[in-house]
């Protein structure tokens, strides 16, 4: 397996737990905006704003590693070759 590959499947998987934190933390928001006590800390803006970094976040880093890994930008690394 390759280094592109080895690098593809690591980052597939945070971006996968990246989009799962992000859905957790806007039911969060909206559990405490409908005035359920969901934490003492939480405050709903905030926790909107994370989600949306990481909602959009989340997939330009998958693409750009999937760019690399595929050697459309060139790092060094053994690129994925079929």
């Amino acid at each position: 397996m390759s280094t592109g590959a080895i690098l593809l499947i690591g980052i597939s998987a945070v971006a996968v737990g990246d989009l799962l934190i992000a859905l957790y933390f806007r039911s969060l928001a909206d559990r405490a905006e409908m005035g359920e006590k969901v934490s003492t800390n939480i405050d709903p803006a905030s926790a909107r704003r994370v989600a949306t970094m990481l909602l959009i976040g989340a997939p330009v880093m998958w693409f750009v590693v999937f760019l690399i890994s595929f050697g459309l930008i060139p790092t060094g690394i053994d690129p994925i070759k079929f």
